[in-house]
């Protein structure tokens, strides 16, 4: 974990490229309701935890970049954290195959590169 944020990834190719990513062993809901936890302790979404098009909702592997709030929650973060965990409880993975595993988590790298620029661990 890097000072005061957190990134909370079940992305293999996240967790070799960020010293700061927190390692989540468990699906995309899983990383959600991680997140969710921390929001509710005051951390703040970096960016939109459902960033990305609609048809990424699909993807397995997920995401979230938090910076630790120093403030009680906010009604509106907590509502992005319980709606990102909703949709992505209610997502079915079982047709992704491992190649699209692959191409799912170049995009979720993609993602973060473009949220925080490069790996920090070069």
């Amino acid at each position: 974990m890097k000072g005061d944020r957190v990134i909370l990834s079940n992305n293999p190719r996240i967790r070799e490229g960020w010293r700061s990513c927190r390692w989540v062993d468990g699906d995309a809901a899983e990383v959600a309701r991680q997140a969710r936890d921390l929001i509710h302790r005051g951390w703040r979404f970096h960016c939109h935890p459902l960033a990305g098009s609609i048809r990424l909702l699909r993807n397995p592997f997920r995401t979230m970049i938090l910076d630790q709030g120093g403030t009680p929650a906010s009604p509106e973060q907590v509502a992005m954290a319980e709606e990102a965990l909703r949709r992505l409880r209610a997502e079915d993975h079982a047709g992704v195959t491992e190649a699209d595993g692959d191409d799912y988590a170049l995009i979720d790298l993609d993602l973060v590169v473009r949220a925080l620029g490069g790996p920090d661990s070069e």
